[in-house]
C-alpha cells in the first residue's frame, strides 16, 4: 500500500542515528516448493535505533484535512477483477441465524470519536489499550493518545515525526499497527515507508508512550513488506506480510529492541497458494495477551484459513497451523514448519460482484463496499485461561444467499512446549440480512469471547459499528450477548469502494474484562471518521463505571 508523501510538519531535534550494516546471511531450511515448507532463513543486517526523547504533547499536530483537499484511495495486494457470484444452494453450517441465542445485554461503557479523515482511504482503523493510555493509529501516519476516559492527551500527528532527520521513516507511508506490550508495560507502534522495502518501529522506552521517550528502529526487507501484522510473544515481535507470490515471516529482536540495544530481524517465506490472485489468504502470528506469558521456549504460533477454492493443490477448507522457533544466537537454529492443519466446519468465502470489491451493500446507493472477504483478520489472539492455552480468530464469509457474516474460531490446547491445537467451538454470527464484515475478536481474562464489526446493509443500516459477545461456558458456536451498537452510521460511502484492512478489538489490561474497540463509520458527508467504544459482558470496571453507565465524549475528532 502506497500513502501520499506530503508532509508539511516540523521534524524535532534528538539523538543522531547510528547505523551499523552487517553481513546478510542465509541459512538452509526446508524447500519451499510446496506450500507446506517454508523458505532458506533470511537474516537482517544489525540496526541501531534512533532515541527519541521529546515529550509528545510538544509534537505539532496533525493538519486537518479540508474540502477539496486531495483525497487517494489506496491499492491492497493482488486482485482479479471478476464477478464471484453467491450459491444459492450453500448453507453455512454453523450460522447463528437469528437472536435466539442471546440471554444478556452487554453494557457500553465509553463511545467517542477516535480519528478524523485525513484524505486517503481506507483508515486501516487500528488501536490498543494499556493501564492508563488508548492509542489509536490510521493510514497516512496519524495517531493520537486518550487517556482511559476518552480525554485527548496527544492530538493526532504523525509517527514520523517521532523520527527526524533523514531516510525512509521520515515520511512513513502507511500500514499502521500499535500494540500495548502487556508483558513488558511497553508500547509499539509501526508503519512501512516503500523506500527500501521499510519497516519503521517504534517502542515506548517506559510505561508511559506520552513522556517517556520511544526508540525508532528502521529495518530494510529482501521486497516490499504489504500488510504487515504482528504478535507480541517473549521472545519475539512476530509480523506476517504480503510479498506476492510469498507470505513474509518476520521475528525481530524483541528483547534487544526494548533495551534500545542494536537488533535484527530473522525471516522466512512460505508461497501464498495456488488460488487466483482475488482469492490469496494470508497469515497471522499470534498476539500475547494477559498476565501469563507463554511456557519458555514456545514457538509463535501462525495460523492461515485456507478456503477450499484457494488452494489448487489442496482444495480443502482447513486452518494451517504453523510454530515459528526462532534462535537470535545460532540463527541456523531457527524453523518455521506447519504443525498442523485442522478442519473447521466448510465455510465459502463472500461473494462480490459485478468485481471483487463489490460486496456489502449500503442504502440508497448502487456502491458496495468491500470486505476483505479472503483472509482472517487480525487479531489472532492468544491468552491462557484456567491453565489452558486459547487462540481467537474471526472472518467474513458467505453466511447464506450473499449475505456477510462473521464466522469465528476458539482454537485451545495444553500449555506444553509441544502443543496439540484443537478447533473448541466456532460459529458464523448473521442473524438477519445485515451484512456484517471487517471483524476483530478477543478473548478476556475470563475466557469471555467479544467480537466486533462493521454493519451496512441495503435497506436501512447505514455503514457503522456493533459488537457482540458470548461468557465462558455458553453453548457452543452462540454468541449469547445481545447486539450492542457502538455508533450507528450517518452516511453512505459512495466515491470508493475501498473500506478498512483491519479494525481492533482489544482488552483492558487493568482488569481483564473490560473490551476496548475502534473501527469506523461514515458521516453524513460521505467521508469517514474512525470510533472507539469500550464494554463489558458485567462486573465493576477499571476505570470505575458499573453496569449500566454509558458516557459519550466529544464528537470533534483530534
Amino acid at each position: 500500500m502506497r500513502l501520499d508523501k506530503t508532509n508539511e510538519l516540523s521534524r524535532p531535534i534528538f539523538a543522531v542515528v547510528l547505523l551499523s550494516l552487517l553481513v546478510i546471511g542465509t541459512f538452509a531450511a526446508a524447500d519451499s516448493n510446496d506450500s507446506s515448507q517454508a523458505s532458506d532463513l533470511y537474516v537482517s543486517e544489525v540496526v541501531v535505533p534512533h532515541v527519541f526523547d521529546v515529550d509528545l504533547r510538544q509534537l505539532p499536530q496533525a493538519s486537518a484535512w479540508q474540502p477539496g483537499d486531495p483525497i487517494e484511495v489506496v491499492p491492497e495486494g493482488l486482485y482479479d477483477d471478476f464477478a464471484v457470484e453467491a450459491d444459492p444452494e450453500w448453507v453455512d453450517p454453523v450460522r447463528q441465524g437469528s437472536t435466539d441465542g442471546a440471554d444478556f445485554a452487554g453494557t457500553l461503557v465509553q463511545s467517542f470519536v477516535g480519528l478524523a479523515f485525513s484524505g486517503v482511504a481506507p483508515p486501516d482503523v487500528v488501536g490498543d489499550v494499556g493501564p492508563n493510555h488508548y492509542i489509536g493509529m490510521i493510514n497516512s501516519s496519524r495517531f493520537a493518545i486518550w487517556d482511559k476516559q476518552g480525554n485527548v492527551l496527544v492530538p493526532a500527528t504523525t509517527l514520523s515525526s517521532l523520527w527526524g532527520g533523514g531516510g525512509a521513516c521520515a515520511d512513513g507511508d502507511g500500514d499502521p499497527i500499535v500494540q500495548y506490550d502487556e508483558l513488558a508495560d511497553r508500547w509499539l507502534m509501526t508503519e512501512f515507508d516503500t523506500s527500501g522495502n521499510t519497516f519503521c518501529i517504534y517502542l515506548s522506552q517506559t510505561a508511559d508512550p506520552v513522556a517517556g521517550g520511544w526508540f525508532g528502529y528502521s529495518f530494510s526487507a529482501p521486497s516490499f513488506p504489504d500488510y504487515p501484522k504482528y504478535g507480541v510473544w517473549p521472545d519475539a515481535y512476530y509480523v506476517s506480510t504480503f510479498e506476492s507470490p510469498f507470505l513474509g515471516i518476520y521475528a525481530f529482536d524483541r528483547l534487544s529492541m526494548l533495551n534500545g540495544l542494536p537488533a535484527t530481524y530473522q525471516r522466512f517465506t512460505i508461497p501464498q497458494l495456488n488460488g487466483s490472485s482475488a482469492r490469496v489468504t494470508r497469515i497471522l502470528p499470534a498476539d500475547h495477551d494477559g498476565t501469563q506469558a507463554p511456557t519458555a521456549g514456545l514457538p509463535n504460533i501462525f495460523a492461515r484459513t485456507v478456503d477450499a477454492t484457494q488452494d489448487s493443490s489442496n482444495p480443502n477448507d482447513r486452518i494451517e497451523v504453523w510454530e515459528y522457533d526462532v534462535d537470535f544466537a545460532t540463527p541456523a537454529n531457527s524453523t518455521f514448519t506447519n504443525a498442523q492443519n485442522l478442519t473447521p466446519a466448510p465455510f465459502t468465502l463472500l461473494p462480490c460482484s459485478p468485481g471483487t470489491r463489490d460486496c456489502v451493500p449500503q442504502p440508497g446507493t448502487g456502491v458496495k463496499l468491500d470486505a476483505l472477504y479472503n483472509r482472517a483478520l487480525r487479531r489472532l489472539a492468544w491468552r491462557v485461561v484456567n491453565g489452558t492455552a486459547r487462540m481467537v480468530v474471526t472472518q467474513v464469509v458467505d453466511a447464506g444467499s450473499g449475505i456477510a457474516g462473521k464466522r469465528w474460531w476458539e482454537l485451545r490446547s495444553d500449555t506444553s512446549a509441544n502443543p496439540v491445537w484443537t478447533i473448541f467451538q466456532e460459529g458464523t454470527y448473521s442473524p438477519d440480512s445485515t451484512g456484517r464484515f471487517m471483524g476483530s475478536v478477543a478473548m478476556n481474562a475470563s475466557g469471555d469471547i467479544a467480537l466486533g464489526y462493521s454493519v451496512s446493509d441495503a435497506t436501512s443500516v447505514l455503514p457503522g459499528i456493533r459488537v457482540t459477545g458470548r461468557n465462558d461456558g455458553d453453548p457452543a458456536g452462540m454468541m449469547t450477548m445481545d447486539e450492542l451498537t457502538i455508533k450507528d452510521g450517518e452516511g453512505v460511502q459512495t466515491w470508493t469502494q475501498r473500506w478498512g484492512d483491519y479494525s481492533s478489538m482489544n482488552v483492558d489490561p487493568a482488569d481483564g474484562q473490560t473490551f476496548w474497540y475502534t473501527n469506523e463509520i461514515v458521516r453524513s458527508n460521505g467521508n469517514w471518521v474512525t470510533w472507539i467504544g469500550t464494554f463489558s459482558l458485567g462486573g465493576i470496571f477499571a476505570d470505575g463505571f458499573e453496569d449500566g453507565t454509558t458516557d459519550a465524549w466529544s464528537n470533534t475528532a483530534p
